[in-house]
C-alpha cells in the first residue's frame, strides 16, 4: 500500500498539463475544460517537490461546472458515520467504492486527481531482519501520472473533510493497486455522469500499467520531508 507520495510543489503545472492539451487538440471529455487556465502554459519539469504523507495536505484536481480548479485537502478522509470508530481512510478500494451506496454522494461529486511524480510502497523483498526498505514507483516517461481519489472538501471546512487514493485488483487475494492514470486518461476519472461498468473498464484497460512503470529500492530515510 502507498505509504507516501512525490507531489509536485506547484499544483498549477498540472493545470497547465491539461491546458496545453487543449491547446494542441487532444480530446476531452465534453463537460471538462481547462479554458480558465493560460492555455499557451507548458508544463515545467520540477526542480522542487514535496513527499506527502497522511495527515498532510494535499493538492488535488476537481471538475466544477466543467471547469477545472485545484483544492487543497488533507490525506486521510473522515466519513461522518466512521468518526471516533476508524483512523481517516487513506485507500479505498474502486469496486467498494462504486458499488456501495454509503459512498453515493462522494463518488458522485468528490471524484479528483492527484497529479505525483512516484509513490513509495513498502518492499516485499526486504528481510524481517533489515530496516524497512521502500520502492519508488514512478512513470518511465516525463509527464505526471495522475492518481485516482475521492475527496470531502467542504465550504466551510470541518473534521471530515480529507482524501482517499482509489485501488483496485485482485479483491480474493486482497492484492490493491493504485488506480492511476496518464493524462491522455485522466480525465475520464471526472466526468459527472461515470458509472461502475465505466470506471471497471477504465482500471481494466486505461490505468497504468506495469511496463509504464519503474521501481526503485531506496531506505526509508531518503523519504523524510523535502527531497
Amino acid at each position: 500500500m502507498c505509504e507516501c507520495f512525490v507531489q509536485p510543489v506547484s499544483s498549477k503545472d498540472s493545470l497547465a498539463f491539461f491546458a496545453q492539451r487543449d491547446t494542441f487538440g487532444a480530446s476531452h471529455p465534453p463537460s471538462l475544460s481547462a479554458d480558465c487556465l493560460h492555455a499557451a502554459a507548458e508544463p515545467t519539469l520540477h526542480d522542487r517537490q514535496t513527499v506527502i504523507k497522511p495527515n498532510m495536505q494535499v493538492s488535488a484536481i476537481r471538475n466544477r461546472g466543467g471547469r477545472l480548479e485545484c483544492i487543497k485537502v488533507r490525506w486521510g478522509w473522515s466519513p461522518v458515520w466512521s468518526m471516533g470508530t476508524m483512523p481517516p481512510l487513506t485507500h479505498l478500494p474502486l469496486h467498494l467504492v462504486m458499488r456501495s451506496k454509503v459512498f453515493d454522494r462522494i463518488k458522485r461529486d468528490g471524484r479528483v486527481l492527484v497529479a505525483v511524480d512516484g509513490w513509495y510502497e513498502a518492499s516485499d523483498t526486504a528481510a524481517q531482519h533489515q530496516a524497512k526498505r521502500l520502492s519508488y514507483t514512478t512513470s518511465r516517461q516525463s509527464s505526471p501520472i495522475f492518481l485516482a481519489a475521492l475527496a470531502q472538501a467542504s465550504e466551510r471546512p470541518n473534521g471530515c473533510d480529507g482524501l482517499a487514493l482509489v485501488t483496485y485488483g485482485d479483491v480474493a487475494n486482497q492484492q490493491q493497486r493504485l488506480l492511476a492514470f496518464t493524462g491522455e486518461n485522466a480525465l475520464e476519472w471526472l466526468r459527472p455522469d461515470l458509472d461502475w461498468e465505466q470506471a471497471r473498464h477504465m482500471a481494466a484497460h486505461v490505468a497504468v500499467t506495469e511496463p509504464q512503470l519503474e521501481h526503485v529500492l531506496t531506505a526509508k530515510r531518503m523519504v523524510q520531508g523535502r527531497r
